[in-house]
């Protein structure tokens, strides 16, 4: 469903991908025609890093939002990036786990976007920074085929940390596809 969206004063196409497999189409079409893609998840940070420069396409990640693996006992989830964190805060608190980060509009940010821009507020000086829960990740390079760096489990030694590279990028380095998470039980009492 193309529709137009406004980045920085320059009106680009907007399309929403339903499956990661017609992400990794759209990203592999635009290596063959050199056309830019600007990775948009819930909308929240469209001002961070550079401004567009000409005419692309704004990717939408948005319907990608399932759950991939919830061993709740192990203490890690698998989603989609396009999940919005109050909905997987919500998943989460169904069996008394959080995912301790204080994200602004959690009903529109979306993991994917959290992650990209590094976002965190002030409870990242007791609980770390969204970097210091992402155990794995699926990303797509630059002709649509997806690389995996990390794992599902949180004791994982294998390689360099390539996921940690990922997160703060703000999606130059390929747009995030899945994400595994530590995460943290529920605190007694707020």
């Amino acid at each position: 469903m193309p529709d137009t969206i406004d980045l920085d004063g320059l009106s680009i196409d907007s399309i929403t991908p339903a499956t990661p497999d017609a992400l990794s189409e759209i990203v592999r079409v635009a290596h063959t025609t050199s056309k830019p893609l600007y990775w948009v998840g819930g909308g929240t940070s469209l001002d961070a890093g550079l401004p567009p420069r000409k005419a692309g396409t704004a990717v939408r990640t948005t319907l990608l939002d399932k759950v991939i693996d919830y061993p709740a006992r192990d203490m890690t989830i698998t989603v989609q990036s396009g999940i919005r964190i109050s909905t997987l805060q919500e998943i989460l608190a169904k069996e008394k786990q959080t995912l301790p980060l204080d994200i602004p509009w959690p009903d529109k940010a979306t993991l994917g976007g959290v992650l990209a821009c590094n976002t965190s507020g002030s409870r990242r000086l007791a609980h770390g920074t969204p970097r210091d829960f992402v155990i794995g990740l699926t990303v797509l390079n630059d002709q649509g085929r997806p690389t995996k760096s990390g794992g599902r489990v949180v004791k994982n030694v294998a390689g360099y940390e390539m996921a940690k590279l990922h997160v703060g990028a703000l999606g130059t380095l390929g747009p995030i596809v899945q994400v595994t998470l530590k995460v943290r039980p529920l605190p007694p009492a707020r």
